[in-house]
């Protein structure tokens, strides 16, 4: 087999890292521009002071002495603990690639691939601390015998919760009330990052649909530019969806492993921050770890050095591994500056199903409608007409849906489709079902 630390020198390694570039279409990549530096440590200290809401500094009479300004507590950071790592045999996978027909000089082509996945592995941790941050205020270590929390000093009351579920629910004015606490701090919210699936429970809010059509346009469709237009109107923020996911390997019964995609940014967040040029919130920042020490100093190459590939043999079990090593922090120098909403669903339960059945109705246009089971006491019908209908999700408020007794014929058109939903006291769906019309000619 081909002499793996032969095929790839230490200058080809070092050459690898100092132009492997950690730019990617994250979020992240915006909300903390990745900055390296030689000085972590002090670098992180001195990042972590840059409050947007100024202390008073005092006035003093001529030629006396001035008194001394303070800093902010600052939780002590170790940053040994954001040493980020992953390592592969490259013994075996040597051995597989020859097995599959890769002749010696294809596989050098497939060793960096190799080092540009380990290195994509590194880039995808330091994406999920940075929303760690957009999502808790903090940085939660717990994998590889590491269990802590570094609290980035996001205040208490800046953390809130509401539950959007019910179209008639007032969001502007838990939005406004929000906005209100950053602004008792000296914070404007400039920008929100958040999910589809809130912004889908935005769309379909009455209140807003209403505030963007007037009060005949509730139930209307509206846009996720419309709702940002609104949000600059009423709050002077826009809000972006944040769908970017990463890969987790899970075991399965039988021994194998399947990747399992997992967001960045939890699903129920509602984040509203304060941003600065360009849409920044903060710093990545990058360190040295002990592997690009060990290439030598510093020097000019290396403030693009942000992960560090290196490469030995072990002689038992004799094997060549190949590693990615980044040394990683995110930095929130303004943490009065982020509201964090967590968003509840009624989606607990599931939607149970209705079997609905269209015939020719008494009248011209009508239809005869058939459903079971039978209506649950309590509870009663809302129907919807058209094309290309979908479900409710159970627990979706239907107050705005047509009424139907359970008996009367319903006009509708031939060829279209009829949705049907039983539904409780508080008009949210618990049953429904879709079938297409058959009305009296």
């Amino acid at each position: 087999m081909p002499e793996i630390l032969e095929m790839i020198k230490s200058k080809d390694r070092l050459s690898f890292s100092q132009n492997y570039s950690v730019k990617r279409a994250y979020k992240g990549n915006t909300l903390f521009p990745d900055v390296k530096t030689p000085n972590l440590e002090a670098e992180y200290f001195r990042l972590s002071q840059g409050s947007a809401l100024p202390t008073l500094a005092m006035v003093h009479a001529l030629d006396t002495e001035a008194a001394i300004g303070t800093r902010p507590a600052l939780e002590k950071v170790t940053v040994e603990k954001f040493l980020i790592k992953e390592k592969i045999n490259q013994s075996e996978k040597t051995q597989e690639y020859i097995k599959n027909g890769v002749d010696e000089s294809g596989l050098v082509r497939y060793i960096y691939d190799d080092m540009g996945r380990l290195s994509d592995s590194v880039v995808a941790r330091a994406e999920l601390m940075k929303q760690n941050v957009m999502s808790e205020g903090k940085i939660t270590i717990n994998e590889n015998h590491l269990n802590f929390v570094i609290d980035l000093g996001v205040p208490a009351d800046n953390f809130v919760a509401a539950n959007w579920s019910d179209p008639e629910h007032n969001i502007l004015g838990d939005i406004a009330a929000w906005k209100k606490i950053a602004k008792d701090q000296g914070q404007t919210i400039t920008k929100v990052q958040t999910s589809e699936k809130i912004l889908a429970y935005m769309q379909n809010n009455r209140g807003i649909q209403v505030a963007i059509n007037s009060a005949l346009g509730a139930g209307t469709f509206v846009s996720v530019a419309q709702v940002n237009t609104l949000m600059q109107q009423m709050f002077g923020f826009t809000i972006e969806a944040d769908e970017d996911v990463y890969a987790v390997l899970e075991k399965q019964p039988n021994g194998t492993l399947k990747r399992k995609s997992t967001r960045f940014f939890p699903e129920n967040k509602f984040t509203m921050y304060t941003a600065g040029a360009n849409g920044k919130v903060g710093t990545g920042l990058w360190g040295r770890p002990p592997e690009e020490l060990a290439y030598g100093p510093w020097t000019e190459k290396s403030a693009k050095q942000f992960v560090t590939i290196t490469q030995w043999e072990t002689p038992d079990p004799v094997a060549t591994w190949t590693k990615a090593s980044g040394l990683f922090v995110p930095v929130l120098p303004n943490p009065e500056g982020m509201i964090i909403a967590t968003i509840a669903f009624d989606d607990g339960g599931s939607l149970d199903n209705l079997n609905v059945t269209s015939a020719a109705g008494t009248a011209s246009g009508d239809t005869k409608i058939t459903v079971s089971p039978v209506l649950t006491d309590g509870n009663f019908y809302k129907y919807k007409t058209g094309e290309n209908l979908k479900l409710p999700e159970y627990g979706a408020n239907v107050r705005t849906w047509s009424s139907w007794d359970g008996a009367s014929d319903i006009t509708a058109a031939t060829g279209n489709e009829i949705c049907i939903v039983e539904c409780d006291a508080n008009y949210k769906a618990v049953k429904a079902g879709i079938t297409t019309v058959t009305s009296k000619a």
